[in-house]
């Protein structure tokens, strides 16, 4: 899942983001939180084809008790980039795949993780957690 050299890293996180995010880490303001938050992003080619990008903002604000929000977005078939989460936790790219995307499993507080898979439009929880 290794990012092709000629893709332009911080030019695909403005446009997947709309703007919001445009390096693979920082600080953004969020208005709904009235603070400044941090912020990661991660690259990924998810399906051999065309890239993905993960961000993640820490804060109990948006993270609740996980700590950390994580959304994951995608080109729908139109070529519009989809968010597929946004909703506290952690994510773990997984060996599992659906449709040639990967399970991803979301982390937070306890024991048991839930696993979203892939459904051929977006990401759809696959084994949830009682």
């Amino acid at each position: 899942m290794a990012v092709p050299s000629t893709w332009d890293t911080p030019k695909i996180i403005a446009e997947a983001t709309s703007g919001q995010f445009k390096a693979t880490a920082g600080k953004y303001f969020d208005k709904g939180c009235n603070e400044a938050l941090d912020y990661t992003t991660e690259v990924i080619d998810l399906n051999g084809d065309e890239p993905g990008v993960f961000t993640s903002v820490a804060g109990t604000c948006l993270g609740g008790m996980a700590g950390v929000q994580v959304n994951l977005y995608i080109k729908n078939k139109n070529g519009q980039w989809q968010p597929q989460f946004g909703f506290p936790g952690t994510y773990t790219v997984l060996k599992t795949k659906s449709k040639a995307y990967p399970d991803i499993e979301i982390g937070g507080p306890g024991f048991c993780f839930p696993v979203w898979h892939w459904n051929g439009q977006q990401y759809a929880i696959h084994k949830k957690c009682r």
